[in-house]
């Protein structure tokens, strides 16, 4: 998710430099992400993820988002979008969770919308659960620039997502049948409700040549006091790092 997440900043980047071109653009290449994990007893992981975006004049693919513009004019375009929510854990991933109900992945769909402009690009993305796993609803407002220095491209996003109350309960909360008391764990029931979370990313780009890149980006969001207070979770952030390359067409 993180590592489609960065892709889809750097398309949005590349957007406020040179506006939609008509012509498609692909770009396919491989990485590594770190990434942290809030929930109690749990670390940082390391694994490979794959990059890749296609970008037409209203199809787009974005690692495993896609979407469709069906409205484009004058810097302002809107149409509806699909992506999984690969958020959740599993009771094994830790001797803490033991006993709680895994929370599963979703894919969500709703619509989006880019405006670009003099001071960057502005976008907002709502979605809904479409599997009716977590039944809950994420809204996402972010503000894109890029700048070059030294050779190197620097995309800059800022954003913060709300998302509803449904959404916090099943991902961070506690049910009754999960509670537990003992030597080794104090988890009370808990229900979450809506969250606003914050986040900051940094996508970097250096070209080797016409088609190879080297890419590399950090992100960090801070997790409201809704997600902080669960007992299940241990922090209140998450944060990421990505090394990649990418080859375009």
């Amino acid at each position: 998710m993180v590592g489609m997440l960065i892709v889809t900043a750097w398309c949005r980047g590349a957007e406020t430099n040179a506006g939609r071109n008509d012509k498609p653009s692909i770009h396919l290449g491989g990485g590594v992400i770190v990434r942290s994990q809030p929930y109690v007893g749990t670390d940082s992981r390391v694994h490979p993820v794959p990059l890749f975006t296609y970008e037409g004049k209203r199809l787009y693919v974005r690692g495993v988002m896609g979407g469709y513009w069906l409205f484009s004019l004058d810097g302002l375009s809107a149409g509806p979008v699909i992506q999984p929510r690969l958020e959740g854990y599993e009771e094994d991933d830790s001797s803490l969770l033991e006993g709680m109900k895994d929370r599963d992945w979703s894919v969500d769909g709703g619509v989006g919308a880019n405006w670009l402009t003099g001071a960057g690009l502005f976008g907002v993305t709502f979605v809904t659960d479409l599997l009716g796993r977590h039944d809950g609803q994420e809204l996402d407002f972010s503000h894109t620039i890029l700048f070059e220095w030294a050779g190197f491209n620097f995309i800059s996003s800022a954003g913060v997502r709300y998302k509803s109350g449904k959404l916090i309960d099943y991902y961070y909360g506690v049910r009754r049948n999960e509670v537990r008391f003992d030597e080794a764990v104090a988890r009370p029931a808990y229900e979450g409700n809506d969250a606003l979370d914050p986040y900051l990313r940094l996508v970097v780009r250096r070209r080797l040549s016409e088609r190879w890149s080297l890419l590399g980006a950090v992100q960090y969001e801070w997790l409201d006091d809704e997600i902080s207070d669960s007992p299940i979770v241990d922090d209140g952030y998450e944060a990421s790092l990505l090394l990649g390359v990418l080859y375009s067409w």
